[in-house]
């Protein structure tokens, strides 16, 4: 919603008696991306004139008790009525009771906003809400343009069109006239169509009609008295502004339908067993994965099933008996599978199955089903009885598999080999060995580790304490670590698992859970008494997407953290690249309990020329300059100055990296404040240190 009034502007009469009102609002709507005009007026008189002038979108009416009277006046007159009847009215009140509420509604309001911190999300819904009314106005004047061209269209059309109300003809073309036996639209006209029904096609069209919308065949008797078979194709429309059918009637030429029907048939049928062929499958299997990519819960699973004794029933009843036990196996396979999927043939002896919006537990179940039938089934030729002998591979479809269709059966294929490898009647889940594996599947892969792991809460965040060594031990600070854990309850290193992450575009999953996580921290902090502050780090992809600067400060607004208890930490080269953005996410974020650290702070000439542009209070200094800080007297010295020429500036500054005693006892005394490391604590599971030792 909020995209689609970003990208389009809009005008909102502010009604109060402080122009500082509109002022402010106007900021807080261009800081957040959108195009809007904040027009001023301090009474109903300013307010007519404004709306003269002016195409309004939202009226915002602030005048505390008096806001209702000024509502009432605007609508009660005509002069301002027809300018702000139809548009949506906000209501600013400092009241919380119905009894104050209700009457502002019952006066005209569309909203009443009882809390300045819900003005901004109803204000966007009801800027969109207005766009949408006059939208549809616009397109009700397009579609009428387009139906009276329609109209043209159809009284010229070679097909005979009428339109049906209540069973009765309204409208037909010279067309239908002439198939009909009429000559002249008034003989037509309120004439029931059922009075044209032959026999049982009377019953069926009734249906017909009531059904609103089909194709099927009827007899019908013209003008003329003759007998004639038409498809009727019928569909919802208008004609004069009213609701009726629109009906497309083609007189049905002999055999046609037949001819269609086979021509079908043969196109989408294996010849031999009736099955759908693999052409046609293929289409499907692609439809299927054009929808999981639109919706990612439209799933599903890919199966191969193989006889794979074939070569000993060729001995036992030859190679008719063999194909007639393929047709019968085959419609045996197609009625198990029934309505939860497709089935086609696909080699000389093997079949494919495509299940829709299938599961794991879904796909199981159907291959335990297959199987068990294939271990009771036998085929008797004669006096010849023979069983089947089968291998099963399947593949999960979903929004990480492949395109490419050949690329699915073929990774069921080689499932199916390995199950007929290990034993009869066994079935293989596709798993790409990691080790052979192409880097298209092992990113596949990870795609699918990352997401479980998502939903399963094998995700954790580690914290490492930042202590003051100056003595200021209010907030307990500490940075936030991402962990993850493997299926087996291993850990993984972040290195494993976060550049997959990002080339499967997951961060942004990551980032907002790691933020969620983060926020509940501070709050069960707070209910134990502490003040913890959190600093995390937010990968690039997030901090680029406008989309998730809109969820952090939805998100910060709802939870109101009680200050600036959230860090979020932006590396030095990645906040050169993105300064406007930054500047005006801080905006946004710091009357909402966070703010912006530059992290990898001191390298390159001019460091300090970053502040200039980005306005934040706190920086991390870059970790290459604490390398041997002990040894490296060139890093100490460059360490020193950025320490002076941050506190000129009055900037907080943390060293990170603190690994030994000799590093904390060079910085102590150059003035350093916050200092985090191993030496003091290493990353632990819950965000605990004894901050009284510093």
């Amino acid at each position: 919603m909020r995209d689609l009034v970003r990208g389009r502007p809009f005008s909102i009469l502010y009604l109060s008696a402080a122009i500082n009102d509109a002022i402010v609002l106007r900021s807080q709507l261009r800081n957040q991306g959108f195009g809007a005009n904040v027009i001023h007026a301090v009474s109903i008189e300013m307010a007519l004139s404004q709306a003269h002038k002016n195409a309004l979108d939202v009226l915002v009416i602030d005048f505390g008790g008096h806001s209702g009277n000024l509502l009432d006046s605007i609508l009660s007159e005509a002069s301002a009525r027809q300018y702000f009847e139809l548009i949506p009215k906000i209501v600013l009140a400092d009241v919380d009771e119905d009894a104050q509420v209700l009457p502002l509604y019952e006066l005209g309001a569309t909203a009443v906003i009882t809390q300045e911190s819900r003005l901004m999300p109803v204000l966007i819904r009801e800027v969109m809400a207005s766009m949408v009314m006059q939208e549809k106005n616009l397109l009700k004047k397009q579609l009428m343009g387009a139906e009276q061209r329609c109209q043209k269209l159809i009284d010229g059309s070679i097909e005979a069109v009428a339109y049906i109300q209540d069973g009765l003809h309204i409208y037909a073309n010279r067309s239908y006239l002439d198939l009909m036996g009429f000559t002249e639209i008034n003989d037509l006209i309120d004439e029931p169509l059922l009075d044209r029904a032959i026999g049982e096609s009377a019953v069926r069209l009734k249906n017909f009609l009531k059904d609103e919308e089909g194709t099927d065949e009827f007899e019908l008797r013209t003008e003329g008295g003759d007998h004639i078979k038409v498809i009727i194709s019928a569909s919802k429309a208008s004609f004069d502004g009213e609701a009726c059918l629109q009906l497309f009637v083609t007189r049905k030429q002999q055999n046609s339908v037949e001819v269609e029907e086979q021509l079908e048939f043969l196109a989408r049928r294996d010849l031999l067993t009736g099955l759908y062929n693999r052409n046609y499958f293929f289409d499907q299997l692609h439809e299927r994965l054009e929808l999981i990519k639109v919706n990612e819960a439209e799933q599903g699973a890919l199966m191969m099933l193989d006889i794979t004794n074939s070569a000993a029933l060729k001995k036992m009843i030859g190679t008719t008996g063999v194909d007639s036990l393929i047709t019968e196996y085959g419609k045996e396979v197609e009625a198990l599978v029934g309505g939860k999927g497709l089935v086609a043939r696909h080699g000389a002896y093997s079949f494919l199955i495509l299940m829709g919006k299938a599961d794991l537990t879904q796909a199981e179940a159907m291959v335990r089903s297959l199987i068990g039938y294939a271990k009771d089934y036998f085929f008797t030729m004669g006096t010849t009885s023979v069983t089947v002998n089968i291998a099963m591979g399947y593949v999960l479809l979903d929004i990480n598999s492949p395109p490419n269709g050949m690329e699915l059966v073929d990774r069921a294929e080689r499932a199916t080999n390995k199950a007929a490898e290990q034993g009869i009647n066994l079935a293989e889940l596709y798993k790409p060995d990691l080790k052979t594996a192409s880097d298209a599947e092992q990113e596949e892969t990870w795609a699918r580790r990352i997401k479980d792991a998502l939903k399963e809460n094998r995700f954790s965040l580690a914290f490492q304490p930042i202590v003051s060594l100056q003595g200021h031990r209010d907030p307990n600070r500490f940075e936030v670590f991402l962990r993850m854990i493997d299926e087996q309850g291993n850990p993984l290193r972040p290195m494993d698992f976060l550049g997959r992450a990002e080339r499967g575009d997951l961060m942004h999953s990551i980032d907002r859970w790691v933020i969620l996580s983060a926020i509940k921290e501070i709050h069960a902090g707070t209910k134990r008494g502490e003040r913890i502050k959190l600093y995390l780090r937010i990968s690039e992809q997030s901090l680029r997407d406008e989309e998730f600067a809109q969820w952090l400060v939805s998100r910060l607004a709802s939870v109101r953290l009680p200050e600036n208890l959230l860090v979020i930490q932006v590396r030095a080269d990645t906040a050169g690249y993105l300064l406007k953005h930054l500047e005006n996410l801080r905006g946004s974020i710091a009357p909402l309990g966070c703010t912006i650290l530059i992290d990898g702070f001191g390298e390159g000439a001019e460091p300090f020329r970053l502040l200039d542009h980005l306005k934040t209070r706190e920086i991390k200094i870059s970790r290459t300059l604490l390398e041997n800080f002990s040894q490296e007297s060139a890093n100490q010295a460059a360490v020193a100055h950025l320490l002076n020429e941050a506190a000129a500036r009055e900037v907080q500054v943390i060293v990170p990296n603190v690994e030994d005693p000799a590093t904390l006892q060079l910085i102590w005394p150059m003035g350093v404040d916050l200092v985090q490391g191993d030496f003091i604590q290493s990353p632990r599971n819950s965000p605990e240190f004894d901050f009284s030792q510093f």
